[in-house]
């Protein structure tokens, strides 16, 4: 377990473990800031073959009784047809400091409205399959 692993609440971890065995057994925490740690998805389908896959997922540390709020990836979302998804974007922003030195520099303020309820820990892969699609339709 990280340091930063350390420092999550039960569930938080519960999720984590969930995301590891169902999802991605390489998802890991990069950074904890502002209350919400900033989640590796190695394995983050994105909309072309020549995109690298994964990107850092912004959870609240009081998941899941509080919703995720944005993606961070290292290069800009392209769409399926062409062109970059720019539905929420925002190049450079501050969000993207605290794993910025992992590439981080590309920051999608997608909120969780409209999406299902979240209620169990076991809702992390369900997180992870609602930003695919966000990038799907970008």
């Amino acid at each position: 377990m990280s340091d930063l692993e350390s420092q999550l609440p039960p569930l938080f971890k519960e999720a984590l473990g969930l995301l590891r065995q169902d999802r991605d057994p390489d998802a890991r925490i990069d950074a904890i800031e502002a209350n919400f740690a900033y989640v590796w998805i190695n394995n983050l389908a994105k909309n072309t073959p020549a995109e690298v896959r994964g990107g850092w997922i912004r959870l609240p540390l009081a998941f899941p009784y509080a919703n995720p709020h944005g993606l961070v990836t290292r290069n800009a979302l392209l769409r399926a047809g062409g062109g970059n998804v720019t539905d929420a974007y925002n190049p450079a922003h501050d969000t993207c400091k605290p794993v910025s030195s992992r590439g981080g520099a590309h920051y999608y303020s997608w909120t969780w409205e409209g999406a299902p309820a979240l209620n169990s820990p076991k809702d992390i892969v369900g997180v992870t399959q609602w930003y695919e699609r966000r990038i799907r339709n970008g």
